[in-house]
């Protein structure tokens, strides 16, 4: 009896030494998507793989419909490859920057890629342009963008022609929030009819529009959207049926908004577009985490191992948009100015390195005496 209370006293002394997500992946744990075969540029990538993560984790909505055996799509604008070439990346007249990615959950509970497609748009085609529809109490408006955020996902015949996927904010409610230009600024309304559908092959918008709102998959081969109704609706139903629920779609256009600022010319039209994904930004992230004081005796900390100082409370495998500040030896000592338990309930130690605030792992940390402190600082 005694060594067991010896080997569980030990092993709850060593939990820290172990590095937030070290432990083998189980199901309900991060997605870790690796598109790296997928997309060539590395930032751009790396955005859209932490923030899969981050909204799989983290969204209530997006986790029931995995959980439900549904499928969750993301639409994320301006990280697509067709960026870095110049023609593409012009928005004045093409749009195929936006990149969609569909996961589900395989048999074990695990989530898998079922989709990807870089040929893709969440832009409507001429924003600015007025007299498309008349709204209630507004007069002429332009065409409708859908604003940033987490919607259902039905089945659907776009125009009564052919196989689509309606995004919504219920079953009961077919309305989903948008924004319309105006000649005197802009309005935020409710859009009916959007939905997510392939294009013809005209990208241009000087010959015709060819989205009102609605999102664009494919760059005019109409087998790469049969594709993602392959992976979405025909993995869940044999025959088409308007009207069956596929999952939730998540847009998510950060990563655009300074070209969006130039494309519609109103910063506060624009910010409202963004405004539902605008807490996920990195400088939002610590409005989650909770802080805790340290006292003045404990705040000298030394690292035991090669250490990343990070530029938030979390690494790169524990939340997203974390980035590494510096990386420093073993045995660099550290003034903890406070404590800080993160969204997983991991605690990280904000220190000041140099110049910049930035977080360690208390797990790789190990407290000094006043002692100890007083002999490093005698010897800097």
């Amino acid at each position: 009896m005694k060594k067991l209370l010896s080997l569980f006293l030990a092993l709850i002394l060593i939990a820290p030494l172990f590095p937030e997500g070290a432990l083998a992946y189980t199901s309900g744990d991060p997605y870790r998507a690796d598109l790296s075969q997928l997309m060539n540029n590395p930032e751009r990538r790396r955005y859209v793989e932490m923030m899969t993560d981050y909204y799989i984790r983290s969204n209530d909505a997006v986790r029931k419909t995995l959980e439900d055996g549904l499928c969750a799509l993301f639409l994320f604008e301006g990280c697509s490859d067709n960026l870095d070439d110049k023609t593409l990346s012009d928005l004045t007249y093409y749009r195929v920057s936006a990149v969609c990615v569909a996961v589900r959950l395989d048999a074990a509970g695990e989530p898998y890629l079922a989709y990807f497609n870089q040929n893709c748009s969440t832009i409507p085609d001429r924003p600015l342009e007025y007299g498309a529809w008349e709204l209630e109490g507004v007069g002429q408006v332009g065409p409708a963008t859908v604003r940033d955020g987490t919607y259902e996902l039905y089945s659907v015949k776009h125009m009564g022609a052919y196989e689509a996927l309606h995004l919504r904010d219920s079953e009961e409610d077919d309305k989903i929030s948008a924004v319309y230009m105006t000649p005197g600024g802009f309005t935020a309304a409710d859009a009916d009819s959007i939905n997510i559908h392939t294009r013809t092959g005209n990208h241009t918008a000087g010959r015709g529009m060819w989205s009102a709102g609605c999102m664009l998959v494919g760059d005019g081969d109409f087998g790469q959207f049969t594709e993602l109704m392959d992976s979405t609706y025909y993995t869940l139903y044999d025959e088409f049926a308007v009207g069956r629920k596929v999952g939730t779609v998540t847009i998510n256009r950060q990563n655009m908004a300074r070209k969006l600022y130039s494309l519609y010319k109103s910063r506060a039209a624009v910010n409202k577009i963004l405004e539902d994904t605008d807490k996920d930004r990195p400088e939002t992230y610590l409005t989650g985490c909770t802080l805790e004081a340290v006292e003045p005796e404990s705040r000298g900390v030394k690292t035991t191992e090669q250490t990343r100082l990070m530029s938030l409370p979390c690494s790169n495998e524990t939340d997203a948009r974390s980035v590494c500040v510096q990386t420093v030896p073993r045995g660099t000592a550290l003034e903890a100015a406070s404590a800080v338990r993160n969204t997983r309930g991991g605690v990280w130690y904000e220190v000041c390195y140099g110049v910049e605030t930035c977080y360690v792992y208390s797990g790789n940390v190990t407290k000094s005496s006043w002692m100890t402190r007083f002999f490093d600082i005698f010897h800097r």
